[in-house]
């Protein structure tokens, strides 16, 4: 019985060496392969992601003739499934609308909080009016929100935000016609509801940095 005891605990004292060794590369590996992000001013999370990001690219469509910039830290692709669900996030988008580009954040800069989400979805509809451009970011359930300028155009504004318990989904609203087609722009955070979770609940201060990386999207947008 004697030896059976020492043998355990030899054995926890193994274990935990192993445990010991293990968490610090881990630590050392984490370390070395973060990229610093700058502060943002008035924030109280860190915005630096535990892992590498995704390289920074420029994309291109060809077909209505815009380009713009996708930073560093998000995901990008050029159909809806893979990095999202657009007419769940997207409730107001006509079921006609064709979606050519999703970012998604790829990590979490508020690990605090009730954050869940950030995409930025590119649309178009193909063959409408100025009237029906305008009036998708302006008709229930999106409150319209007045004029936007980004890239020396402006766009239309409108804001929607829904949820079954709090609320769990934000969408910023941007479209602009160019020719006979509307550009569409949504900016959605999603988040959960905090109780029961011991999170906290995500503030404005947080919100409107996530609403700005998106912004700096939109202010990348150059029309052929």
């Amino acid at each position: 019985m004697r030896l059976n005891s020492i043998h355990g605990r030899l054995g926890k004292a193994f274990s935990v060496t192993l445990i010991v060794l293990f968490a610090g590369l881990g630590d050392a590996q984490s370390s070395a392969g973060r990229v610093k992000l700058p502060p943002v001013k008035g924030l109280t999370e860190p915005a630096e992601p535990e892992h590498p990001l995704p390289a920074a690219q420029d994309v291109h469509d060809a077909k209505y003739k815009l380009s713009w910039h996708v930073p560093a830290g998000w995901n990008f692709d050029r159909q809806d499934g893979a990095l999202s669900d657009f007419h769940k996030d997207v409730r107001s988008a006509p079921q006609r609308s064709e979606v050519r580009g999703v970012a998604s954040i790829n990590f979490n800069p508020y690990p605090a909080s009730t954050f869940s989400g950030a995409t930025l979805y590119y649309s178009v509809l193909p063959v409408t009016s100025a009237a029906g451009c305008a009036a998708e970011a302006a008709t229930k359930p999106v409150k319209p929100m007045g004029d936007a300028v980004f890239a020396g155009k402006t766009f239309k504004h409108g804001q929607d935000q829904h949820g079954a318990i709090c609320t769990e989904s934000r969408d910023e609203v941007y479209t602009v016609l160019q020719g006979r087609s509307c550009l569409r722009f949504d900016m959605v955070i999603n988040t959960f509801c905090h109780a029961s979770s011991g999170a906290m609940e995500i503030s404005p201060t947080q919100l409107k940095d996530l609403n700005q990386r998106m912004a700096k999207m939109l202010d990348s947008i150059r029309l052929d």
